[in-house]
């Protein structure tokens, strides 16, 4: 089983050796920090967050910001970035989402027909308990199920 964390600067040296993906880099600066922790020749498998469906309240870079952010990221020798990641949106109807996924593994397709050597970009994160069926559907090869393996009161 992979682990993987969201967290913020103030954490990664904390954490650094506890997990095998990393699902939010969203900043330089988180990047920078990354890099900075980590061992000698240690690689961080790391998921840039996009915002695909602009919600205020969700983080990630702007669909426009994506591939110039991966594109910085080559002078990490730390980072690799294996794919893009989103929250979409909490919709009683999961075919709603369909939209956002498919937008994220369009851009997922751009990023990675760049071929950059840090960035293979082949991997979708997305998906979660009410929705993981259609983002599988739409391509995703990590979900995150909470609600569905440990019920709504944990």
């Amino acid at each position: 089983m992979a682990f993987y964390w969201f967290f913020a600067i103030k954490k990664v040296k904390k954490v650094i050796d506890k997990f095998d993906y990393f699902h939010s880099l969203d900043r330089l600066s988180l990047a920078e920090e990354l890099d900075k922790r980590a061992k000698p020749g240690q690689i961080i498998r790391c998921f840039v967050q996009v915002n695909i469906s602009n919600e205020e309240s969700k983080s990630g870079l702007s669909k426009e910001e994506v591939l110039p952010f991966i594109e910085q990221l080559g002078e990490f020798p730390a980072i690799e970035v294996v794919g893009l990641m989103t929250m979409a949106p909490f919709y009683d109807d999961p075919e709603l989402t369909r939209p956002i996924f498919r937008g994220l593994r369009e851009l997922q397709e751009v990023v990675a027909a760049k071929q950059l050597t840090h960035a293979p970009c082949l991997e979708l994160s997305m998906g979660m308990s009410n929705d993981y069926r259609v983002a599988i559907e739409e391509g995703a090869t990590f979900i995150r199920l909470g609600t569905a393996l440990v019920g709504k009161e944990f």
